[in-house]
């Protein structure tokens, strides 16, 4: 069974209990214990708790905005970036921060397909559950997280997605500011 880690359940859970009304009525009954439980960061919860947590808390925040999971991925990674993650704020290292995603699931992997100065072509193979939600908050994650550490009109694309089909997800990247990513 695949897992996330609690730094990324963490924050939804936050957000769950800032609305525990509504998220009580919105959230499966077998995920109510997130409404009362600590998460611990460095634990590792059910990825399918994730994405039903993931789901309620895009759900709690739409209000008609199509783009709320992007929006919720830049969130994160400002959250991250000056928490968690800091570290990888001011790295250089392109494995640096392509290991992130490790820390976060122990399932899949990011691999950099094609890379000039300016452009990247991301590929995220084996993730264990599919699932368009986590794409979307990965491309304002990596978007957010790469405007963070001083890339310029950074522009990410989901191109093709596993939860359509897809063998695998890719991502385009782009940028101006810093030559390689």
């Amino acid at each position: 069974m695949a897992n996330a880690k609690g730094t990324v359940v963490v924050g939804l859970v936050k957000v769950l209990r800032g609305n525990r009304e509504r998220a009580a009525a919105l959230l499966p009954a077998k995920l109510a214990h997130y409404l009362d439980e600590r998460i611990v960061v460095a634990s590792w919860y059910p990825l399918d708790d994730y994405l039903a947590l993931l789901r309620t808390v895009g759900k709690l925040l739409a209000s008609g905005n199509p783009n709320v999971y992007e929006e919720m991925g830049r969130s994160a990674a400002r959250e991250h970036m000056s928490g968690t993650y800091s570290r990888l704020k001011k790295a250089t290292s392109r494995q640096a921060s392509f290991t992130l995603l490790a820390s976060m699931y122990d399932s899949g992997e990011l691999k950099v397909l094609e890379r000039e100065p300016g452009h990247a072509l991301l590929e995220f193979a084996r993730f264990a559950s599919p699932a368009r939600e986590l794409c979307e908050t990965f491309t304002g994650y990596q978007a957010e997280r790469m405007a963070m550490m001083g890339f310029e009109d950074v522009k990410v694309r989901h191109t093709r997605c596993r939860a359509e089909g897809a063998a695998n997800c890719f991502w385009d990247v782009s940028w101006k500011g810093r030559e390689l990513l």
